[in-house]
């Protein structure tokens, strides 16, 4: 078998990945997207407006430090839906062991994640997370948080049946058998982490030309459950890849936008936690002494 060596810049670090065939493989880096908090408090009112000031403040910001490329559209109103993550209540056995389960979209049309996170990229690659339905989508992401830290994610999406229950481990094993190797205890309950019910407002619109490829900006608001205030506000841009290749070029404009956006100390959030991290500490005890990823 014929593989191309691709040079994936990483900072100023390079990697290098196996590509098989002409479609896009599953250990072939997808996309990269860069991640800040913002304050919440500041969308209380109008999110859509806040964030369109935020974009103004932004674009003044990037004429100072000489940004050579433009941010063009404006935030608007995309998509509304659910989002529930789930774990064993006192063991957190996925979490423990890197992973993630998340449900997203409404009681009529959702769909399961599982996705295992590393800040080894080979080692995000290499672990299964197949799905077992028509329609998985299997795909590996550098996710990027102030200052510059990366974490890589291995993630199956798939469709999630109305009359599927999610009771136990077991049920985990089902839909996605490529962690029996984890040797999961099957009974084991599994719950809501911290009972939360998210209500997830995202707002797209906005892109930047990095030169050989686009950022593609959101705002994702989450709420617990029918609050009229979010209680996360994150601003994130993605990079994506067909090849896996990204051009020294796009990392060096990635970063300039990352750093402004993250000096930007009047809108950023003095918190380091990630949106997953937050839902896991909501309540405390669900993981009882549970070290967190």
């Amino acid at each position: 078998m014929m593989f191309n060596w691709l040079k994936i810049a990483a900072g100023t670090a390079a990697a290098v990945v196996y590509v098989t065939g002409a479609a896009q493989a599953a250990d072939v880096l997808a996309s990269k997207e860069y991640k800040i908090l913002l304050t919440p408090s500041l969308f209380d009112k109008q999110p859509a407006i806040v964030a369109n000031q935020f974009l103004a403040d932004l674009k003044a910001q990037l004429k100072t430090v000489n940004f050579d490329r433009s941010v063009d559209g404006q935030f608007s109103d995309d998509e509304t839906r659910t989002v529930r993550f789930y774990d064993s209540p006192g063991t957190c056995h996925l979490n423990a062991s890197g992973y993630m389960l998340r449900t997203r979209g409404d009681d009529a049309a959702s769909e399961i994640t599982l996705k295992f996170r590393s800040s080894s990229q080979s080692t995000a690659a290499a672990t299964d997370v197949a799905g077992s339905v028509s329609g998985a989508k299997t795909k590996l992401e550098d996710d990027i948080v102030p200052p510059l830290r990366e974490t890589f994610s291995h993630s199956t999406t798939e469709p999630l049946a109305a009359t599927k229950k999610l009771n136990s481990l077991d049920d985990v094993t089902d839909l996605f058998p490529g962690i029996k190797s984890l040797n999961l205890p099957k009974k084991d309950s599994l719950s809501l982490v911290g009972k939360l019910d998210i209500t997830e407002h995202t707002y797209t619109g906005v892109d930047s030309d990095l030169g050989a490829k686009d950022a593609d900006f959101s705002l994702t608001l989450w709420y617990v459950g029918t609050a009229a205030k979010p209680a996360i506000a994150e601003l994130s841009f993605k990079v994506k890849s067909d090849s896996g290749a990204f051009a020294a070029k796009v990392m060096q404009r990635s970063k300039l936008l990352f750093d402004t956006m993250n000096g930007m100390t009047q809108w950023v959030s003095g918190s380091s936690t990630t949106k997953t991290q937050w839902v896991y500490q909501y309540q405390p005890g669900f993981c009882s002494s549970v070290k967190l990823l």
